[in-house]
């Protein structure tokens, strides 16, 4: 898949800029906790009342050990995290499960309304949207860390790598789903419900759950939890784009509207349990500071 190579493609080129540069800091030794650390993992805490604002649980990314071990901490997090939902969340699951059962109900008109109002200057449209949940993101993701280490901006340059990996995470997750749930693309079959056993190598069989959504809502999320707060209109732009792609990929006959809802929200969760286990880290390494 043509985003699994960006995202190598991303890691091997973070390596050679990080050899190459000095913008992560040789690592040193928390005396407190004997994990290893860097001196831009942990920002000075200059309140030591017991009060912990954001400012001081700032935790920048390098490539390095510690980032390369984050990414299996995070992937047995974001997998775990159903065992410690609370109600919220699971109404939450509840929702997109019952959105998703009314879509398997929907899908065979889903399909038939695309088809029957596909125009020539609608299709030139998709066609330039649809490569967002290919190889746009991952580009972006890519083009964003080299971005950071030229402006020497750390923010985007770790904000990168954060998106990286949940697209890396989101990514290992839906391919897994994908050859278990071996259903049966619109492109080549006319019933929604139409799967083969497990584990079958069959390109025909890949529909559930759609990789493009999955891909645009992963980087589309990521940029949100980096940016949105500070800038209301982020959110608008990346989830209008994110969410036109997954369109496409129906308006296309490619993916399901239940395949394309699927996706979205497993990447959405993926990308957002990252970030939660990132800040549940960051707090807790900060109080520890504060302790000692």
């Amino acid at each position: 898949m043509k985003y699994i190579v960006c995202i190598v493609w991303l890691l091997s080129s973070a390596s050679y800029g990080f050899a190459q540069s000095d913008t992560c800091a040789p690592q040193a030794i928390d005396t407190l906790t004997h994990e290893k650390t860097t001196p831009f993992q942990v920002a000075a805490v200059a309140d030591t009342t017991g009060s912990v604002t954001a400012a001081d649980t700032t935790n920048l990314y390098c490539i390095n050990e510690v980032y390369l071990r984050s990414i299996w901490q995070d992937l047995k997090y974001t997998v775990a995290r159903p065992a410690h939902w609370q109600q919220k969340n699971w109404l939450q699951f509840g929702a997109v499960a019952a959105g998703a059962g009314l879509l398997i109900g929907a899908d065979h008109s889903v399909k038939q309304f695309f088809i029957h109002n596909q125009t020539t200057a609608v299709t030139s449209i998709t066609n330039q949207i649809e490569p967002w949940g290919n190889a746009y993101s991952p580009y972006l993701v890519g083009a964003a860390y080299m971005a950071g280490m030229i402006l020497h901006d750390r923010k985007l340059e770790s904000g990168s790598l954060m998106a990286a990996k949940s697209l890396l995470i989101s990514t290992a997750i839906y391919t897994a789903i994908k050859s278990v749930v071996r259903r049966g693309r619109p492109t080549y079959f006319n019933d929604n419900l139409n799967f083969k056993p497990p584990f079958t190598r069959d390109k025909y069989h890949t529909s559930f759950p759609s990789g493009h959504s999955n891909t645009v809502i992963t980087v589309a999320t990521a940029i949100v939890e980096l940016y949105g707060k500070d800038h209301p209109w982020v959110p608008w732009v990346a989830y209008s784009v994110a969410g036109l792609t997954g369109v496409t990929r129906m308006y296309q006959n490619r993916h399901w509207s239940s395949d394309v809802l699927v996706g979205m929200a497993l990447g959405h969760f993926v990308t957002q349990s990252v970030f939660r286990h990132q800040r549940a880290k960051e707090h807790k390494l900060v109080m520890k500071k504060m302790l000692y």
